[in-house]
């Protein structure tokens, strides 16, 4: 364990009073996330929502989960929540049903990460990839360019590209533009 990382022990030692409140908020909606996966899945199961003898079953796998993560709060408080958050998660499941577990997104293999600065474009007509002199304006050594709402179009002599300054309810906002030479 780090040296600015305390164990379970440790905080129950300092904090013997504390409270489900007390915990961060982020905690917080990790315990109800597992609370209500838990629900879910004995509702998938049985049909029904658990009672008070089931419901001490399922804080016992969570308050496992808490010790894991070395997260501090009396058993009492975890329980006294859970049972505060059942009719919640029984309207929820009413309504809305049992959430689909969704399938793990499959990782992709060796994929370069996307460096600073490296455009996603590449030009048509070559190949390359575009340089961005604007944003929402990117340019090609042949000649193409690419505009955010135009898209992909040739370059002429006679265009300016340019910066306008626009008012957007009480901001201003620069977007590219272009002009010709008269």
């Amino acid at each position: 364990m780090k040296p600015n990382h305390h164990s379970l022990a440790y905080k129950q030692q300092k904090q013997p009073n504390k409270t489900y409140k007390d915990l961060k908020q982020k905690q917080k909606m990790k315990i109800a996330d597992w609370m209500f996966r838990e629900t879910c899945i004995f509702y998938k199961e049985n049909g029904e929502i658990p009672n008070e003898e089931v419901a001490k079953q399922i804080i016992d796998r969570i308050y496992e989960k808490l010790k894991s993560l070395a997260i501090w709060v009396p058993y009492e408080e975890v329980y006294r929540a859970y049972l505060l958050k059942l009719p919640r998660y029984e309207l929820r499941i009413a309504e809305n049903g049992i959430p689909e577990e969704k399938p793990p997104k499959e990782k992709k293999e060796d994929v370069a990460k996307k460096k600073k600065g490296s455009s996603n474009k590449r030009c048509p007509v070559c190949g390359r990839r575009m340089k961005q002199q604007f944003i929402g304006l990117q340019h090609c050594k042949c000649g193409m360019s690419w505009k955010k709402d135009i898209g992909f179009f040739e370059r002429t002599g006679d265009m300016v590209f340019a910066l306008e300054r626009r008012k957007i309810g009480n901001k201003q906002k620069q977007c590219p533009v272009i002009r010709y030479k008269e």
